[in-house]
């Protein structure tokens, strides 16, 4: 890792209230990037972002990537030379009660991002999105998946991240070619533990959250 790289680059963080895009907000103002974050109010309360004050040293925008019009406002006015697209409606059982807005979040919301970054007179020139290990077809075997393995889903928010997948292969294999080089890639995080993490149904704060209630987990 180079500070060095990091130090005064134009960085966009989609997100950057959530748990994973706090951290990130974070870590990158360490290092002296000129940041941006695009997302709704922080999901929890407490919050990680609120406690932190991620937002000490960033342009914060608080606002819906479904918005198109205001993503491509934001993406256009930050100039971003690098981009991380966290923003995303996270949670397996909230996605069986209210598809609707999990696909509208994390298919068209990632659609209206790229959209925005596609019509920019000079792109970025990387472009990270986040989706899951759950956009996988799930086969039920007992080895770990690959890269190379076919992606699908058989409820919704494994559908939507599975999507996710598709539509960054379509974009990248259609746009960001030899004639507008934006290197886009997606990373399939698994769980991801640490600290400030106060969503619902998360294994570990569920634990802290009952002992300290005196609750059966």
């Amino acid at each position: 890792m180079n500070p060095d790289f990091w130090r005064s680059k134009r960085v966009l963080i989609t997100g950057h209230t959530g748990f994973k895009g706090s951290w990130l907000a974070l870590w990158l103002q360490s290092l002296g990037a000129q940041l941006t974050g695009l997302a709704l109010p922080p999901p929890t309360n407490p919050s990680l972002f609120e406690l932190t004050h991620a937002d000490s040293d960033l342009r914060s925008v608080i606002a819906d990537i479904r918005d198109a019009e205001t993503v491509a406002k934001v993406i256009r006015e930050a100039r971003p030379e690098i981009v991380f697209h966290l923003a995303a409606q996270p949670l397996v059982r909230r996605a069986y009660y209210n598809p609707s807005e999990t696909y509208g979040t994390n298919v068209m919301g990632l659609v209206n991002v790229l959209e925005a970054i596609r019509q920019l007179d000079t792109p970025p020139r990387a472009v990270l999105i986040i989706t899951s290990d759950k956009c996988y077809e799930n086969r039920e075997w007992p080895w770990p998946y690959r890269e190379s393995d076919p992606v699908g889903g058989s409820e919704p928010y494994a559908s939507s991240k599975a999507c996710a997948e598709l539509i960054v292969g379509a974009y990248r294999n259609t746009y960001f070619t030899a004639t507008n080089p934006v290197a886009l890639a997606t990373a399939r995080a698994g769980n991801v533990i640490g600290g400030g993490d106060w969503s619902e149904d998360r294994l570990l704060p569920d634990i802290v959250r009952a002992f300290n209630s005196g609750k059966t987990l």
